[in-house]
C-alpha cells in the first residue's frame, strides 16, 4: 500500500480545498513524488483530522473527523546543554503526544534556547511525521516554578516510586536540582536507578504518564 503523506494546514478552511505552502507543495511533489490525485491525510493541529486529494499546490478535502487530545499533560524541562538535544526532546515529546512544553528556569541550568519558530518547526515535522490531530504547545519565554500549573511532581532520586496523576511534570537540568531550589512540599518522584539525561528522563516520565 502507498505511503499516505500527512500535512499540518493551519485553520481556518474555507471552501472545499486548502491552499498549501510552497514549501509543501514543492515536499510532497518533488522529494515524495506526488502526483495529484493521489491521497494525503491532513489536520488543522487542533484536533480536525482528514483524508483529501492532492490537487494543483492544493488539496480537495475529504472525510473529517474530530479527535480529542489524547492527554492534558505539561512538561516543564531545564533546556538541554545544545540544539540538537533540545530538538530531540521536542520531535519526540511532540510525537507522544504531549499537550504543553514548557522550558524551566533552574538555578544550574541553561537559559540558551532555540528560537520560538525553530521549536515550532520541529514540532511541526514531528506531528506529521507521527500523523498527530494536535500540536503540542510551545512558548519562546522560560518559565519559573511560580507559573506551573499544578499538581506538579518533580522527578528526583529518592521519590515516590509509583505513577502519579499529575498535570505538570517537571525535569532538572544535568547537574540536578540545587539543595535549596524545590518548593516546600512538592512531590518528588524517582524514575529509576540510573541517571537520565534531560531528553531521556522526559521522554521516560511523559511515556509513563501517559499510558
Amino acid at each position: 500500500m502507498k505511503h499516505v503523506p500527512h500535512v499540518v494546514v493551519g485553520a481556518p478552511w474555507n471552501g472545499d480545498s486548502v491552499d498549501l505552502s510552497i514549501v509543501q507543495w514543492k515536499h510532497l511533489t518533488k522529494v515524495l513524488r506526488l502526483n495529484r490525485g493521489d491521497r494525503i491525510s491532513y489536520t488543522d493541529g487542533l484536533g480536525r483530522l482528514g483524508e483529501g486529494i492532492l490537487a494543483n499546490h492544493a488539496f480537495e478535502r475529504g472525510d473529517e473527523q474530530e479527535v480529542p487530545r489524547s492527554s492534558e499533560l505539561v512538561v516543564a524541562s531545564a533546556p538541554p546543554s545544545n540544539k540538537d538535544r533540545q530538538r530531540f526532546l521536542v520531535e519526540k515529546l511532540a510525537e507522544l503526544g504531549v499537550a504543553r512544553l514548557r522550558w524551566l528556569r533552574t538555578a544550574r541550568g541553561k537559559d540558551r534556547i532555540a528560537s520560538g519558530p525553530k521549536v515550532f518547526s520541529w514540532v511541526l515535522s514531528a506531528v506529521e511525521q507521527s500523523r498527530g490531530a494536535w500540536l503540542m504547545e510551545t512558548s519562546p519565554d522560560v518559565v519559573s516554578w511560580s507559573d506551573l500549573v499544578g499538581p506538579v511532581v518533580v522527578c528526583h532520586p529518592g521519590g515516590q516510586t509509583g505513577t502519579p496523576h499529575v498535570q505538570t511534570v517537571v525535569i532538572g537540568p544535568e547537574a540536578g536540582f540545587s539543595d535549596d531550589e524545590l518548593p516546600p512540599g512538592i512531590a518528588c518522584w524517582d524514575l529509576g536507578p540510573t541517571i537520565l539525561r534531560v531528553e531521556s528522563a522526559a521522554l521516560v516520565a511523559a511515556a509513563r504518564l501517559m499510558s
